[in-house]
C-alpha cells in the first residue's frame, strides 16, 4: 500500500490496528510529534481520516469537574476557538459536559490525494494535538496523554 511506503520513508513506525469497521487502520508514531492513527472506515470509499486523541487519566478527570462550572465553560470555550483555527474537526467524548477524551480528526479525499497533501493532514492534526495539550496545561494545569 502506497500509505505504508510513505510513512515508512519518512521515518514513521507503524502498528496494523484490527477494525471490522474498516479498509485500514494504523497507529503511527514518529520522535518528533503524537501518535495518530491513519484509518479509511469502510462507509467511505473516497477518503481517509486522520485522528488524534487526547486523553485525561481519572486524577486530571477529577481535578478538571473541581474547576468552577463558569470558569470551566469560558475556558472550554477558549479551547473550541482555538480549534476552529486548525481545519480539524474535533469531538468531546463521551459528551462536552463530561469527557475524558478529545478526538480530532481531518479528512484526505482521494481526488487531491497526494504525498505532500497527505503529509500536510498528518502536521495539521499533529498541531491540533499540541494545541489541546498545551492548552490543557496552561489553562487547567493538568498534563494529558495522546494515545
Amino acid at each position: 500500500m502506497r500509505i505504508e511506503e510513505w510513512l515508512g520513508d519518512e521515518g514513521f513506525k507503524l502498528w496494523k490496528i484490527p477494525d471490522q469497521d474498516t479498509h485500514f487502520s494504523y497507529k503511527l508514531n514518529r520522535d518528533d510529534g503524537h501518535p495518530l492513527v491513519v484509518l479509511q472506515p469502510r462507509t467511505k470509499a473516497d477518503s481517509i481520516q486522520v485522528v488524534g486523541e487526547i486523553k485525561l487519566n481519572k486524577k486530571n478527570q477529577e481535578k478538571l469537574l473541581a474547576i468552577p462550572e463558569k470558569e470551566k465553560r469560558f475556558l472550554l470555550f477558549d479551547l473550541r476557538m482555538g480549534l476552529l483555527s486548525t481545519g480539524c474537526r474535533w469531538k468531546f467524548l463521551p459528551t462536552l459536559e463530561s469527557w475524558n477524551t478529545i478526538q480530532l480528526s481531518k479528512d484526505v479525499f482521494f481526488d487531491g490525494f497526494s504525498k505532500d497533501r497527505f503529509f500536510e493532514i498528518i502536521g495539521t492534526v499533529n498541531r491540533a494535538v499540541t494545541l489541546v495539550c498545551l492548552s490543557l496545561e496552561w489553562k487547567f494545569d493538568i498534563k494529558s496523554y495522546v494515545s
